[in-house]
């Protein structure tokens, strides 16, 4: 077992679209290496592009079955032990042969099955509060960016829903190579299971920067004719999405960060839906914010929405609001989490080898019924899960000495 670095020296950046990359580290000479790393990025998301165009010519001129047409449903019902006489019928098949089929074919629905997951998913975020109260024990994901694989992989290892109950924390789409395969999994399976699985609402879910990141193209290149439509379609349900979770009254998680704005958790939960706007205010600062141990106070961020806040302000608010640790995501960070003001915030990725550029670990969080802390890992080198921390105390409590 060998000592990690303190958490003070411990390179993290931080990757936005609205601003180079931000290295919080002492070295200067590590910008640069940072500034080279956001380059490849841009190329490599170049390359994806041209893939996807490819990809789209192959689809449209070739004779390709649907992916319901391809699959022998009752043979991956039986080898995902799922029971298909349950009457939920045609979702259950949908998820059986999106989950069966991933390492052979990119997915290819048809626009009803597209448009039927779709209305479905947005009737059930509509019933949802901006905050939404969870129970343990639950898994908590961080960004995911169409990398879908990775998203399998961790289900086979930690459970799927209902037996596993999830707290996704956003950023499904974008990015990645599959995130239609991303959110139209997770849709279903919030259909399936509306309590056991809680979709939270990233900045990536917003019209404006996945039609830049990746999100739309795919769409349009995905599904011949009605791509555009489509996309329009996720947007409208993006907008019905909750922006926080409360899992045991005692741990409060979003996607980004804190908010001035944020006074009461009834600002959250009393917050009007759907949110159409997400450009201002307390949801902003929810889907944009980070944190800064060398910020005091506030501070306006260089991505160009929401807000710097220093450790005082994490103090604070978790004073006022009676929660004694906060999760986000929204950051990448190379060991896949990444902890500020004495344990009281984590910030978790859970995309590893994030882009096929970085050799990054991504981490997801289990949490038990007494709020004990797992953090799992998954390390780009090896196909295991290793487990990285378990504390049996209590979970401001945990201790970070050492990683295999």
């Amino acid at each position: 077992m060998a000592k990690t670095q303190p958490l003070s020296d411990r390179q993290t950046i931080r990757m936005d679209e609205y601003a180079r990359p931000i290295v919080l580290s002492k070295k200067n000479t590590e910008i640069q290496a940072a500034v080279e790393l956001q380059n490849r990025l841009q190329n490599k998301m170049a390359k994806n592009s041209e893939r996807r165009r490819k990809l789209a010519h192959t689809m449209e001129t070739t004779a390709q079955a649907k992916t319901q047409e391809r699959i022998d449903f009752v043979e991956f019902a039986n080898r995902h032990f799922v029971d298909m006489q349950t009457g939920v019928g045609w979702f259950v098949q949908f998820v059986v042969s999106t989950f069966g089929f991933f390492e052979v074919h990119k997915m290819r629905y048809s626009k009803e099955e597209y448009e039927n997951v779709i209305y479905e998913a947005q009737t059930v975020f509509q019933s949802e509060k901006a905050l939404v109260d969870i129970d343990p024990p639950c898994v908590v994901v961080g960004d995911l960016h169409g990398q879908y694989n990775d998203l399998i992989n961790m289900f086979i290892l930690l459970g799927r829903p209902p037996e596993t109950v999830y707290v996704f924390t956003g950023d499904y789409v974008d990015r990645g190579m599959m995130s239609l395969e991303c959110i139209m999994l997770l849709f279903t399976y919030k259909i399936l299971y509306p309590e056991q699985i809680v979709l939270l609402r990233g900045n990536h879910e917003i019209a404006r920067v996945n039609k830049k990141y990746g999100f739309y193209d795919e769409c349009v290149q995905s599904i011949p004719r009605f791509g555009e439509e489509i996309w329009a379609m996720f947007q409208r349900c993006f907008n019905n999405l909750p922006i926080s979770a409360l899992i045991a009254t005692k741990i409060l998680c979003m996607h980004g960060g804190l908010s001035p704005s944020l006074i009461t958790l009834d600002d959250l939960r009393n917050h009007p839906k759907p949110i159409r706007n997400p450009f201002r205010g307390i949801v902003n600062d929810m889907l944009w914010a980070d944190p800064d141990p060398s910020v005091f106070e506030w501070k306006t961020s260089a991505r160009g929405s929401g807000f710097i806040f220093g450790t005082n302000v994490i103090d604070d608010v978790c004073v006022r609001l009676d929660v004694e640790l906060i999760i986000r995501a929204h950051q990448m960070c190379f060991d896949g989490y990444w902890v500020v003001s004495g344990k009281k915030l984590i910030t978790i990725f859970s995309a590893p080898m994030y882009c096929n550029l970085y050799k990054n670990a991504g981490c997801v969080l289990k949490i038990d019924d007494n709020l004990c802390i797992q953090m799992v890992a998954f390390v780009p080198e090896s196909s295991q899960v290793e487990q990285v921390i378990e504390d049996k105390n209590r979970v401001w409590d945990y201790s970070f000495d050492t990683i295999d």
